[in-house]
């Protein structure tokens, strides 16, 4: 229901009590019928005006013409319909703050003036009263759907920006995946690509000259296996320098990982590296990941978390991954799957895990000891 609908409501309610009146009182007529059907039919013009009109001037007319009606065929009697049109017209001032001083004060004074029964009078209240509560209920019924169309209209904003930020985000990766191709394969073709063809020159001239002149031939293939020798150890320093070290790979992939989350969630994130991240092992980093999943899935699941953290500290000789979030109380928690799961990788990678829960949240803790002795690459 909107107001158009609900002073309407309010209009009908009023005639229908003055023409009980006029039946009570045995002086209704053939006069009054046709006033009645008048008034009948300037409340649905009035309805209909203010639902296909835009503009706000014509609105109050109809009312006012009523209104005038009524004092006209005698506004004692007519008292409760005229209440209801000066509640209409005290709505149509937009006088927010002060409707109800103005109704009250207006009301009164046309009650002075024109002296109606005490039942017109009993009936205005009681319509005044359901109007007001009725009045009330339809404004923050209006509140509330604009706040929600505004909500929703901020909603479809962000979420076509995220999309076009995800687009954007994609674009560049592609693009700077597309130039370390282009740039790798320059730089094998620059450097190893004239060693290995003029590789391949000497060892066709040395097929050639090998029964006519051998030692010659000999000498042209040694130089040949020189410069493959070359070439393939120029390969070897080009790969080396282009693979990423296994740590910022995989510190990397987390932080991806987090970021999806928060887009995906609308939760708040937060990651960081303290130490050396090249003592961390790759079981670790493995176990590491694959409980930053599960921990991720529980915190949407069962936390309620408006932010989640994790936070890996390397020690000289340990290494500690706190998961973290802020989401209710898990008072009284008992393990499930999950919380087992994250247990047995820890294990197997060597760690132990402990959970702790309280009025801040809720943390996941693994603790895995470091091998200082141990080599990270083999060079292999």
């Amino acid at each position: 229901m909107n107001k158009n609908t609900l002073y309407l409501t309010l209009k009908l309610a009023a005639l229908a009590a003055v023409v009980s009146e006029f039946i009570s009182a045995n002086t209704f007529d053939g006069l009054k019928t046709v006033g009645v059907l008048a008034f009948c039919c300037l409340f649905l013009a009035d309805f209909l005006i203010n639902r296909l009109c835009r503009v706000k001037q014509v609105r109050p007319i109809c009312a006012l013409v009523s209104a005038a009606a009524c004092v006209i065929c005698g506004a004692e009697t007519y008292f409760p319909l005229l209440a209801m049109l000066i509640f209409q017209l005290t709505d149509l001032l937009e006088v927010k703050g002060y409707f109800y001083g103005i109704y009250a004060a207006a009301a009164a004074l046309s009650a002075l003036i024109f002296s109606p029964a005490q039942n017109a009078l009993v009936t205005a209240a009681i319509l005044t009263a359901a109007g007001i509560f009725a009045r009330t209920a339809v404004e923050r019924v209006e509140y509330f759907r604009e706040l929600s169309e505004n909500q929703r209209k901020t909603i479809a904003a962000q979420t076509e920006r995220i999309n076009k930020l995800q687009a954007y985000s994609r674009a560049v990766r592609e693009n700077t995946a597309l130039e370390e191709r282009s740039r790798f394969s320059t730089r094998i073709h620059d450097k190893l690509g004239h060693g290995i063809s003029g590789s391949i020159i000497l060892l066709e001239g040395a097929k050639l000259n090998i029964r006519k002149n051998p030692e010659q031939s000999e000498k042209t293939l040694e130089t040949a296996i020189e410069n493959l020798r070359g070439s393939v150890d120029e390969i070897r320093a080009a790969l080396r320098e282009e693979r990423p070290k296994r740590s910022s790979a995989s510190a990397a992939e987390l932080k991806e990982m987090l970021e999806r989350f928060a887009v995906d969630y609308r939760i708040k994130t937060d990651f960081s590296v303290e130490g050396d991240k090249e003592k961390i092992p790759p079981p670790v980093w493995n176990c590491i990941k694959e409980n930053l999943t599960e921990t991720l899935t529980n915190v949407v699941k069962h936390s309620n978390a408006g932010e989640f953290a994790l936070k890996i500290h390397v020690y000289d000789k340990m290494i500690r991954a706190e998961f973290s979030d802020n989401g209710a109380n898990y008072g009284g928690f008992s393990k499930g799957m999950g919380l087992d799961g994250i247990e047995d990788r820890t294990s197997v990678a060597g760690g132990k895990c402990l959970f702790q829960c309280g009025v801040s949240g809720f943390k996941t803790i693994n603790i895995f000891g470091v091998d200082n002795d141990q080599s990270t690459d083999s060079g292999r």
